[in-house]
């Protein structure tokens, strides 16, 4: 237990290791790679559930929102692992690092049960029954706009 105070007391302090730039024999393009492979991971990771976010913001009645969301967490976390690798090179927060990456652990494992669980369901759904009676609905609402109009007409003509 008061190893696990120690961690949570010390989360962002650094000063345990050193900067991963003297850990070995980094070359600068080595390092660079690195660096810029995980900040180009992590900027994708962030894209991402940004574009699931607008995605379900414009589709309303989405089933399984739940899923989107924890993949949009899970994808989150695992783009903040990368931006915590990158900022090892200068700041060796190995703490904030493992914290993340349990964090990233159990929001994966909660988004691999609940595909488990409603997989016979996301299997059932019928996209092109969904897709018919989506436009059913929409040629609906136009008919009833143009009864609507046609009504109109009609009182205006008797008056």
């Amino acid at each position: 237990m008061e190893q696990v105070e120690e961690f949570f007391t010390k989360l962002l302090l650094a000063d345990d290791w050193p900067a991963r730039w003297l850990c070995g024999e980094w070359t600068s393009f080595h390092g660079w790679l690195y660096i810029t492979s995980d900040i180009a991971i992590w900027l994708a990771y962030f894209v991402i559930p940004a574009i699931i976010i607008f995605f379900t913001q414009k589709r309303h009645n989405l089933p399984f929102l739940p899923v989107f969301w924890l993949f949009g967490a899970f994808i989150i976390l695992c783009g903040s692992t990368h931006l915590i690798d990158a900022l090892m090179f200068w700041w060796p927060g190995y703490r904030l690092s493992a914290l993340l990456r349990l964090l990233t652990a159990l929001v994966s494992l909660a988004t691999s049960f609940v595909l488990i669980r409603d997989l016979p369901k996301l299997i059932a759904v019928k996209p092109k029954d969904e897709l018919k009676t989506y436009q059913l609905e929409k040629q609906l609402i136009q008919y009833e706009k143009e009864i609507l109009e046609l009504k109109t007409l009609l009182n205006s003509k008797k008056e």
